[in-house]
């Protein structure tokens, strides 16, 4: 019996997955072409796919549908992507980019997910500085002297909100800045402190993760600290 070779697909094929100009869920795409995962894997990297840097990285793209913003980022319904690499090379171009550093409610604003994890691995391999600036973490560029620019333009926008602070915010436009999911789980760290008022960080994530949350906690640390809750730092 004749064995039955492995199935070829042409480039004018694969790319017309994305006639539609949207992005290509990875998963249908083995299925749709008649082949294995493995085959779609050297298909994306010949030509040029890129990998979602949200959703699980579960989407792709090709680069010429995008229509990429001056960091390289690019977003198509709700799903996005990273011109220059993945989602640790995207978390370092935004905070390098950044005037004045970023905190994590912004970068988890830009990459479209939760990023805690990700930037404190990031720090801890050095690729980005990490500081407590008004009980909340900034994040920095690796490099010292960008960073030593951000600090200032930081220490100068503070110096600014001091001379307005008589303006401030209501709860309404502070939560306004938040991403959905950021405010998902604030709400769930919240309901948490309410039944466990003697719960620090740690163990409101602890508590959350056992729900099957994903967080962590310096996410959670994070939340206490910018919406003035929690009690042990624990």
């Amino acid at each position: 019996m004749k064995r039955q070779g492995r199935r070829h697909v042409t480039g004018e094929e694969f790319r017309g997955l994305f006639a539609a100009g949207r992005p290509v869920r990875i998963a249908g795409m083995a299925g749709t072409l008649g082949v294995d995962r493995s085959t779609v894997t050297r298909l994306m990297r010949r030509h040029g796919a890129l990998t979602s840097i949200n959703r699980d990285a579960a989407w792709c793209i090709l680069p010429e549908r995008c229509r990429f913003d001056r960091l390289g980022f690019c977003e198509s319904r709700g799903v996005r992507f990273f011109r220059d690499g993945n989602q640790l090379e995207a978390l370092v171009r935004a905070v390098e980019a950044s005037d004045a550093g970023e905190d994590l409610a912004g970068l988890g604003n830009m990459i479209g997910s939760r990023v805690a994890v990700q930037v404190l691995g990031l720090v801890r391999a050095r690729r980005l500085q990490r500081e407590t600036w008004g009980g909340r973490y900034i994040y920095f560029a690796a490099d010292a002297a960008a960073a030593d620019r951000q600090r200032a333009c930081r220490r100068q926008a503070e110096r600014g909100d001091r001379r307005t602070a008589g303006q401030e915010q209501t709860l309404a436009e502070v939560l306004a800045r938040e991403s959905r999911q950021t405010l998902e789980l604030l709400v769930k760290v919240l309901l948490t402190c309410l039944h466990h008022p003697r719960f620090g960080a740690k163990s409101v994530a602890l508590s959350l993760l056992r729900r099957g949350e994903k967080t962590c906690t310096a996410e959670v640390a994070d939340l206490l600290r910018r919406f003035g809750a929690g009690g042990k730092n624990s």
